[in-house]
């Protein structure tokens, strides 16, 4: 228990697949490491759960096997969980072990796809969080469950199916990171889950024909959340619904958009490890060596006149928009601009955004890899960070770009319409570009207004200056939480 804590601290067992530095495979895991030190620094007293996956690296993280073990029933089995500890920047951090489930390379699946056992896996973390609390005698008054891997413990509290030890009386809460990963299985598979038979009705699990772990989740947490206002009313729709927004329309008065906050101890351009240069802005002048260190990296000539380098961060996925990118490519070259691109996904598009490398050398560079010190050069020596994408629940490379100078030009949807202010160099507002119509001619007009004010040195600086001074920290985001949890434990 920290310092700022009370013995009455409201307590709160957060509960997720993954956890940065930990084990991380995207946005869900930087929320993880972030949001549990910023709820423990306002008062509340949280520990984190989480699985023990084979390829973390237990010594790099400070982790400790407490000598603490434990049966966790699943599909009629016992599974024997063993207990190792850890510390999240001042939260017990305890991460749940069986060889046979997670002793293996990747946290969901490897090259081939998914693990086939899934399910198992996840009731394990699920039924598992129960027994820990259990083992250690805590009785934490909120349970937070991260997208479908830990909805399961909805369902749980709502229908106690076993007896929930010190969780008997907690409150559920589930965040939604990304609605179209929605935990489905057959429903000859429902027996695993450990729910009561009724639940296997379209009032709870059953999801048109099958079950959805998350569809479980949705139906019975005390409070929905999502990573972004504007996705928790665009997911209400059936654009972007992913079959759901029936299921959300009936929960709205229970769903919430709290967006995302920033770890700006990792994100800063004045103090980033990985940079081979600092600065800020009142002194721009390292931007420029990262820039230069960026074009060498990525195997890239220097933009023409009035050109500039556009960065892309992420997964290499049709809800990232990159195919409008790869549309756009030759075209973006032809005006003097380079492409610095960073990440792996569909197969797809590595082979066309591959064959844009070869095509386009000097012009297209690209790293079918993720890298945390190649992730950080690209938004510190990019001019522009492209994010176009379809949906995005809340995105945080755009928070990331506004810190290190670097102006997102993005789709208005999601967390990047509620984050990015379009620039207006004539009124002097606005800390990036914005374009609403999902098309590469749509993206290639928004990056022409975006080289006219970069050809603006002055409206430039400007523009940098007012991306910089945003403040997207964690502790804005604690506090609607905070008391998103105090509200559902006061009902009782």
């Amino acid at each position: 228990m920290s310092a700022t804590q009370s013995p009455s601290a409201l307590k709160v067992l957060f509960l997720t697949p993954e956890v940065t530095p930990v084990a991380k495979t995207g946005g869900l895991g930087d929320v993880a490491g972030g949001l549990p030190p910023a709820l423990a620094a306002l008062g509340l007293d949280v520990r984190v759960v989480m699985p023990l996956y084979g390829d973390i690296d237990r010594a790099a993280h400070g982790l400790e096997d407490i000598g603490l073990s434990f049966a966790v029933p699943v599909g009629g089995l016992n599974h024997q969980c063993r207990v190792w500890r850890g510390d999240l920047n001042g939260c017990p951090l305890y991460l749940l072990g069986n060889d046979t489930l997670f002793q293996r390379d990747g946290l969901y699946g490897d090259v081939y796809g998914d693990f086939g056992d899934n399910l198992i896996r996840f009731v394990f973390l699920c039924r598992g969080a129960f027994e820990l609390a259990r083992a250690l005698d805590w009785p934490a008054s909120v349970v937070h469950a991260h997208d479908w891997q830990a909805a399961l413990a909805m369902a749980y509290l709502a229908a106690a199916p076993f007896d929930l030890g010190p969780l008997a009386k907690a409150k559920g809460v589930l965040t939604l990171h990304n609605l179209a990963f929605q935990g489905i299985y057959p429903r000859s598979e429902f027996q695993a889950t450990g729910l009561p038979p009724y639940m296997d009705s379209i009032d709870t699990a059953e999801f048109w024909g099958n079950i959805s772990l998350l569809k479980a989740g949705l139906m019975t947490a005390a409070a929905i959340t999502t990573v972004s206002p504007s996705y928790a009313r665009e997911i209400q729709e059936p654009e972007l619904g992913m079959g759901m927004d029936g299921v959300l329309r009936h929960r709205a008065a229970h769903l919430h958009g709290i967006l995302n906050g920033v770890d700006y101890g990792l994100w800063s351009p004045e103090a980033d490890r990985h940079l081979p240069a600092a600065y800020s802005a009142d002194n721009l002048g390292g931007k420029a060596a990262c820039r230069n260190e960026l074009l060498k990296t990525f195997g890239l000539e220097p933009p023409d006149q009035g050109g500039m380098v556009l960065g892309f961060i992420g997964r290499l996925a049709h809800q990232k928009g990159v195919d409008l990118i790869a549309e756009a490519a030759q075209e973006m070259a032809a005006q003097g601009h380079r492409l610095a691109l960073l990440g792996t996904g569909d197969a797809g598009l590595e082979s066309r955004l591959s064959h844009l490398a070869e095509t386009l050398p000097g012009k297209l560079g690209l790293k079918l890899t993720f890298s945390e010190k190649l992730a950080h050069l690209l938004q510190a020596g990019s001019d522009v960070m492209l994010m176009p994408s379809r949906f995005e629940p809340c995105g945080l490379n755009q928070m990331y770009a506004l810190r290190y100078g670097t102006p997102p030009l993005v789709r208005a949807t999601g967390g990047l319409k509620d984050t990015v202010e379009p620039c207006d160099p004539e009124r002097n507002t606005g800390d990036g570009f914005v374009f609403s119509i999902h098309s590469s001619q749509a993206m290639l007009a928004e990056l022409e207004r975006a080289a006219g004010v970069f050809a603006q040195p002055r409206a430039w600086r400007e523009l940098q200056a007012r991306a910089m001074a945003r403040d997207f920290s964690w502790t804005a985001s604690a506090q609607r939480y905070a008391s998103l949890f105090k509200e559902i434990c006061k009902d009782g």
